[in-house]
């Protein structure tokens, strides 16, 4: 039987070798993203080691990006992989609503694959991936190799027992069983104010019922948590680091009792044999990573410092080159917006200087009096990183440097930088197919929440 292992890198990324082939997931290998928001559990930088690995192979390389966020995407990793690997790495992703995965590989002029939502793919060899769709640009994958399957949920997946039974009737037509689920345990977000500390202890016991909904559903000999090894790493957003479970306290959550057993984390660096390795050998790199984690988890490098203070005269001047930027994709499209109602301005209390702005796509950038109740609150650097950036709005937002001060503040930035999202998404003038589809999807989607809210 031809050979098979599974190599856990560090929070997502992961590396399956067969005889005839090699493929990488989702690369974050050191350093830290999302602006410095995001740091590594285990800070130590693997991507000189993989990359060796790579030059070394001897087999085609393939490189899986499950969605564009960086700490699946990592932009430095790419660079340097572009300008040391000596041969070719393909990578594959799914075509769907998100256009950022291909966007920024084409621009770094890397050679990419579609991979369509539940069409199995071969690469080489008896390797074989099958992207499935989970969510608005986020995709699951199942791999096959060696005889064995592997099912990749990533971090956020089928939170209740009707989407697992879904997924798991579509997987069932794909394999006739689940080898090895690959799950988070806890993910990355903003998830309240420094003093809702409840919403961060409820949003960990999700990620537990999640976590075992899936185990009791797929059924797999074994789960091998990953996705879950980041940390919230600058000193605007260290709250968000509390409530998390650290990897000894979730095998001991009396919701995991029954599936505890086929459960093994691993250390960086950790290998299972896809064919001979049980839940019972990899009990000693068991008991070593929980060793390796808890270290970890206890002994955090101190926080980053936000970024540099700027001027109202930078963050007019950002605004506008902001709004110019949207004008140039989508002509009057946001002024539309507001004018109507479904974007209202934001208005932003910057704490450093003691001032609060409102942002309006109809009358600029302009001052408040400091005692406006305004919808949230942030230092002046990351408002500056927030309309500078491309993604500006998801960096901040799932950067979590920021807090609300309104009950309804989280859904007026979210809504006042859509048209930022549907830019970076490729949903403007040049696709206006897609930028009506986003619009009507983010209309549906409001409806919803309000008719959810009248029926509570």
């Amino acid at each position: 039987m031809p050979r098979a292992t599974f190599t856990f890198l560090n929070h997502a990324s992961f590396m399956v070798r067969t005889d005839a082939a090699l493929l990488v997931s989702d690369p974050w290998l050191g350093g830290e993203v999302q602006a410095g928001a995001w740091g590594l559990i285990d800070g130590t930088d693997r991507s000189a080691s993989v990359l060796e690995t790579l030059n070394a192979a001897g087999v085609p390389i393939y490189i899986w990006c499950s969605r564009a966020q960086p700490d699946h995407l990592s932009l430095p990793f790419l660079r340097r992989l572009r300008a040391e690997l000596r041969g070719i790495a393909t990578f594959l992703y799914r075509p769907g609503r998100d256009r950022r995965i291909v966007d920024e590989l084409r621009r770094l002029r890397l050679p990419v694959a579609q991979c369509r939502d539940g069409v199995p793919v071969g690469l080489s060899g008896d390797l074989r991936l099958t992207a499935l769709a989970n969510g608005d640009g986020d995709t699951a994958c199942l791999i096959s190799c060696g005889g064995r399957n592997i099912l990749n949920l990533g971090d956020r997946a089928l939170a209740s027992a009707a989407a697992c039974q879904s997924a798991a009737a579509r997987v069932g037509q794909l394999a006739p069983r689940v080898d090895l689920l690959l799950t988070g345990f806890g993910s990355m977000g903003w998830c309240g104010n420094p003093e809702q500390y409840a919403l961060r202890e409820a949003a960990a016991k999700a990620a537990v019922e999640r976590l075992a909904l899936q185990v009791e559903r797929f059924r797999p000999k074994l789960v091998v948590p990953i996705a879950s090894f980041a940390r919230f790493a600058r000193a605007d957003n260290l709250w968000l680091n509390g409530g998390r479970i650290a990897p000894a306290e979730l095998l001991e959550h009396t919701r995991l009792e029954q599936v505890r057993s086929v459960i093994r984390f691993l250390a960086p660096g950790a290998s299972v044999d896809l064919q001979r390795d049980t839940p019972a050998t990899l009990a000693p790199a068991h008991v070593r990573a929980l060793e390796h984690w808890s270290e970890r988890w206890r002994n955090r490098p101190p926080p980053l410092p936000r970024p540099p203070q700027a001027s109202l005269g930078e963050l007019k001047a950002a605004f506008s080159r902001y709004r110019e930027r949207l004008a140039a994709g989508m002509h009057v499209l946001p002024w539309l917006l507001e004018t109507v109602g479904p974007l209202k301005p934001l208005l932003i209390h910057l704490p450093d200087l003691r001032q609060t702005v409102e942002l309006s796509y109809r009358h600029g950038f302009r001052l408040r009096a400091r005692e406006t109740a305004a919808h949230v609150a942030m230092f002046s650097g990351t408002a500056l990183q927030l309309l500078r950036m491309e993604d500006g709005f998801d960096t901040v937002y799932a950067g979590g440097c920021f807090w609300t001060l309104r009950r309804s503040g989280l859904s007026t930035f979210g809504r006042f930088f859509l048209p930022q999202r549907m830019g970076r998404r490729g949903a403007d003038r040049r696709r206006p197919l897609a930028m009506g589809g986003y619009l009507w999807r983010a209309l549906v989607g409001k409806v919803g929440r309000q008719l959810q809210a009248a029926l509570r």
